[in-house]
C-alpha cells in the first residue's frame, strides 16, 4: 500500500505543477500583451512624427503669406480708415427690432387700479445723455 507521506507528496507535487502550470500561461498572456503595446507605442510615436512634419509644413510663413494673399484680400491700412477714439459714438445705434413695433396682440395688458404710478418725466436741468467719449471725459472732469 501506499503510504500517506507519499500520497501527501503526491498531492503537493501535482498542486505545485498546476499553480506552475497556471504562472507559465499568465506570463505568456502578460508578455503577449507587453508586444502589443509597445507596438502601439511605435505606431503612435510613427504618427506623432508624420503630424508635427505636417504641422510644420502647414504653418511654413512662405506658405500662409501666399494663402492669404489669394484667400483673403487684404490690403494695407489707409490714413482715411484710422480714427481717434474720441470720435467714436459712444452707444451703438439700435437695433432694427428694438426700433419696431410690437403687434397688438403682444401689447402689455391695460393697467389696474393697483398698479404703479407711471415714472415722473425728467426735469429739464437733467443734462442729456453724452454722445461721444469726449462729451463723457468732459462732463465727468468737470464733475
Amino acid at each position: 500500500m501506499i503510504g500517506r507521506g507519499t500520497l501527501l507528496w503526491l498531492a503537493l507535487a501535482i498542486v505545485a505543477g498546476v499553480g506552475l502550470f497556471q504562472v507559465s500561461y499568465r506570463v505568456q498572456s502578460l508578455e503577449d500583451q507587453l508586444t502589443r503595446v509597445n507596438r502601439q507605442i511605435l505606431a503612435e510615436r510613427d504618427t506623432i512624427h508624420l503630424l508635427n512634419a505636417e504641422w510644420s509644413y502647414l504653418n511654413e510663413p512662405t506658405r500662409l503669406a501666399e494663402l492669404a494673399q489669394r484667400h483673403l484680400n487684404l490690403a494695407p491700412l489707409g490714413a482715411t480708415q484710422m480714427v481717434r477714439i474720441e470720435d467714436l459714438p459712444l452707444r451703438l445705434p439700435p437695433l432694427v427690432a428694438e426700433m419696431t413695433p410690437l403687434p397688438a396682440a403682444a401689447a402689455p395688458p391695460p393697467a389696474s387700479d393697483h398698479a404703479a404710478p407711471p415714472p415722473a418725466k425728467l426735469s429739464a436741468a437733467t443734462p442729456p445723455p453724452p454722445t461721444s467719449i469726449t462729451d463723457l471725459i468732459n462732463r465727468t472732469s468737470t464733475e
